[in-house]
């Protein structure tokens, strides 16, 4: 089964008028060595530390997934150029993409809810905080995991009733939490650490 290591835990705080923020990056290894949201620049080194950590070099990763095209979660996509990078874009009237950076090519992909990604890993639409957010359901043996990206951004967030601060649509966002919540036995969220779902 897969399994699934937070690499770098995001952050989200004010520091006087600044906000410090950068996402949560997260490698997956199963039949495919995969990074969501890579992060922002200043987390570079540290992200090419923690693959080294875990025996792997930027090289070694042959899919980024993009939960959304935030800034905060897609800078050090670079890192990654032999990769296939794959985002959704919207959620209606377009399947999805995939690029290749050191080869210089775009491909329509399927991405639709449920769709297999690599072995034990599986896409969810989760739209509400941007148009065409997507999550990953990955299979392991501590049970099910979600990396939410923006569709949790923090575990404050399970909270229902809390409302987030940045949304394109509210009602798409909750349902989408919703959904999360549902599946999942633990969540990465696009800011900090995993968590256990209190059930």
């Amino acid at each position: 089964m897969a399994q699934v290591k937070v690499l770098v835990e995001g952050k989200h705080q004010f520091s006087g008028e600044k906000l410090e923020i950068g996402s949560t990056v997260t490698l997956v290894k199963t039949d495919k060595n995969i990074i969501v949201d890579p992060g922002y620049y200043p987390d570079a080194d540290k992200l090419i530390e923690s693959l080294k950590n875990e025996g792997l070099a930027p090289e070694d990763i042959d899919i980024v997934v993009l939960t959304h095209l935030h800034l905060d979660h897609t800078i050090n996509v670079h890192l990654f150029p032999q990769a296939k990078i794959y985002c959704k874009l919207r959620s209606a009237g377009y399947p999805g993409q995939f690029h290749n950076l050191e080869q210089g090519y775009l491909v329509q992909a399927d991405m639709s809810d449920g769709l297999e990604l690599a072995e034990d890993v599986e896409i969810l639409l989760t739209p509400g905080h941007m148009d065409g957010h997507i999550s990953l359901l990955v299979h392991t043996p501590e049970g099910k995991i979600v990396i939410a990206g923006d569709a949790l951004a923090m575990e404050s967030l399970i909270n229902l009733s809390k409302e987030p601060t940045l949304f394109d649509d509210l009602a798409q966002y909750n349902e989408s939490r919703k959904k999360v919540l549902k599946v999942a036995d633990f969540i990465v969220p696009g800011h900090g650490p995993m968590f256990k779902v209190k059930k």
